[in-house]
This record gives C-alpha cells, sequence and structure tokens, in this order.
C-alpha cells in the first residue's frame, strides 16, 4: 500500500514537472533577432498589432530565391497595411548582416533580412530550404508553412500563389487551404 502510494505521488510530481516544462517553453515570437534596419527584436515586437506574421526563409545564392523577389515585394506591398508583416530570414552558414543589407538593397527588399547565425529559429519551424515560408498568427501557432507557390525555375501566372492565397483566407476568417506544401529552393547551409 505506501508503495502504491509512494508511485501515485511521483506521478503526481513528475506530472506537475512536465506540465510545467511544456508550459515554460518560449513561444516562436519570442525569436529575438537582430535584422537589416539596424534594430534587434523579437518577433513579437516586430509583429505589433498585425494579425499575421510571415516568415520567408532566404538565401543570398539560391537562383530559386531570386527568381521569387518579384512575388516577395508583392506580398509586402499587397499585405503590408492588411495586418500582415512579411519578414526574411538568413539562417545560412557564411550569413552576416553587411551581406544582407547589401542583398536587400541590391533585391529592392523594402522589408528586413533577420539574421539567424545558429539557425534557432529554421530549426523551430523546421526550414530546410530557401523560400520555405510560415504564416504565424498573434498566439504564435503557424497557420500555414511550405512554398511561396510551386515555382521552381520559372514563374507561372497560372501558378497556385500557396502563401497569398493563404493569407487572402486567413484575412477572410477562414484556414489555408492547403495548409502545408513543399518549398523548391535551395538547401540552407548550416554552420
Amino acid at each position: 500500500m505506501n508503495m502504491k502510494r509512494n508511485l501515485v505521488g511521483s506521478l503526481v510530481i513528475a506530472s506537475i514537472f512536465f506540465a510545467g516544462a511544456a508550459s515554460a517553453q518560449p513561444s516562436l515570437l519570442d525569436h529575438e533577432l537582430a535584422g537589416t534596419d539596424g534594430e534587434t527584436k523579437s518577433l513579437r515586437e516586430r509583429m505589433g498589432e498585425a494579425d499575421y506574421l510571415v516568415l520567408t526563409f532566404f538565401s543570398a545564392t539560391c537562383p530559386c530565391q531570386t527568381l521569387h523577389d518579384p512575388r516577395l515585394r508583392a506580398l509586402h506591398e499587397d499585405f503590408g497595411s492588411s495586418g500582415v508583416v512579411l519578414l526574411a530570414v538568413d539562417s545560412e552558414a557564411g550569413s552576416s548582416l553587411e551581406r544582407d543589407r547589401q542583398e536587400a538593397a541590391k533585391r529592392f527588399y523594402d522589408f528586413p533580412i533577420l539574421s539567424d547565425p545558429d539557425a534557432k529559429l529554421a530549426d523551430a519551424v523546421g526550414a530546410r530550404f530557401a523560400t520555405f515560408t510560415v504564416i504565424v498568427d498573434r498566439s504564435g501557432a503557424i497557420r500555414y508553412r511550405g512554398g511561396i507557390d510551386p515555382d521552381r525555375t520559372r514563374l507561372r501566372g497560372d501558378s497556385p500563389q500557396y502563401v497569398r492565397e493563404g493569407l487572402e483566407r486567413l484575412l477572410a476568417g477562414s484556414s489555408p487551404d492547403p495548409a502545408e506544401t513543399k518549398a523548391f529552393g535551395c538547401y540552407l547551409r548550416r554552420r
């Protein structure tokens, strides 16, 4: 009887410990990164009052990334005043804020590139390829993950625009469909 009581007591203590450990995990929005805008802020601070945060993982050397620059600029322009913040994230080995500043200027990005040198944010969302994009809501939940679209080597006008369509659906009160797709960019090299 005493052994049974000790076992039950141990299980209760373990469940309280693990529940506390699970709730102590930081939110995705708590990641703090330096950006090409000269500021180091958490994703929550960068999100501000917006309803959704779009994070697209960036590679300076990926042709698929370069191909998608016009679509990223258009997403920022079209949704920037609709409660959406778009940010690029550089999680590659050899990345630096100076190189990212040059890339942002060369690509005419009107949004910052964030430096994720240890790939902690990339690991947190499962980003392995350039152009991998997530849409995150105010609670830190990922509402969409995957490619910007299914295009690899040329932009087609009739391609599904996964991120654009996902944002439109979210802003209209529904969920992205599909909520997960494949990203076709270059592999993000880790340190």
